[in-house]
């Protein structure tokens, strides 16, 4: 069992040890809520940002750390899908892979394969799990992609008329394969939960490779168009859309900020929350 309160342990996820910065609640549990840290690697941090969240809702709190020796940005916040020469890797050794085996990890500890999950991601943590989305077919309620840098575009083929992986679809399936992964993830329960101050085109922590400024000059606008994208290729596609965009009022590039903010709950979809779908709702227009 994991214990009550803060704890810092290691987990074995497919012979890769990981040190998980946890936290129990008092009381009953609910579900899972497996965390994911920015650039900086602070993953007891984002353990304690979600601490709040975990007491009111009854949620075990798992936050892996990706530590830069063995996981670089390209294996981190890309979902290592490419090796150093950008060739496409095996399935079997993408890092989205273990967003899955922890959730099973965590259940294993609490002895029951029933507790429902959520994925958080903050900055590098969205870009991961903007790759999870598209690449894994995982059960979680919501992924919740907040303020990412950049994001899988639901778009095959290559440049100008499509985007590669790891910023699109293209080259990663073949024949009708690629057309049920691209449905897939359409359908799947993403939240790409934005700051409404998060804007900032000069930041020196936003991605600026090519790939990520064509998705637009800035955080809010590069989720905005990754959204309103979605929304049309599903209706082109006729298929089911399971995207929401919520917005964390007034809130700048603060993974504190927007874990706190009430809007939380609507981007995880606890609508037994007091928190109205229009508070969250952002400017209306830029959702195209």
């Amino acid at each position: 069992m994991i214990p009550t309160g803060s704890g810092l342990t290691q987990a074995s996820l497919d012979r890769t040890t990981f040190d998980v910065y946890t936290y129990k609640p008092d009381g009953t549990i609910n579900g899972i809520l497996l965390v994911y840290h920015g650039t900086g690697r602070t993953a007891a941090s984002y353990r304690d940002y979600a601490i709040d969240l975990a007491d009111g809702k009854g949620l075990v709190v798992a936050a892996p750390l990706f530590d830069k020796d063995r996981f670089s940005g390209r294996d981190y916040h890309l979902g290592g899908l490419l090796d150093d020469s950008h060739d496409l890797k095996p399935a079997s050794q993408w890092t989205t892979r273990f967003v899955a085996l922890l959730a099973d990890w965590v259940r294993t500890e609490e002895a029951t394969s029933t507790l429902p999950y959520w994925c958080w991601g903050h900055s590098a943590g969205g870009q991961f799990l903007s790759r999870v989305a598209a690449f894994e077919q995982i059960a979680a309620e919501r992924i919740i992609v907040a303020n990412a840098s950049t994001h899988v575009l639901p778009l095959l083929g290559s440049y100008p008329d499509g985007e590669a992986v790891p910023y699109g679809m293209g080259g990663v399936y073949k024949g009708a394969e690629e057309q049920e992964k691209l449905r897939a993830y359409l359908a799947a329960p993403v939240t790409i939960y934005l700051g409404t101050e998060d804007d900032d085109p000069d930041d020196p922590h936003l991605a600026m490779t090519t790939e990520a400024q064509r998705q637009g000059e800035q955080r809010r606008d590069r989720g905005e168009r990754t959204f309103a994208l979605g929304q049309s290729q599903a209706a082109a596609l006729d298929c089911s859309f399971g995207w929401e965009l919520v917005y964390a009022p007034e809130v700048e590039h603060s993974t504190s900020q927007m874990i706190h903010s009430p809007c939380v709950l609507r981007a995880m979809e606890l609508f037994d929350s007091p928190v109205s779908s229009e508070s969250c709702a952002g400017p209306g227009s830029r959702t195209g």
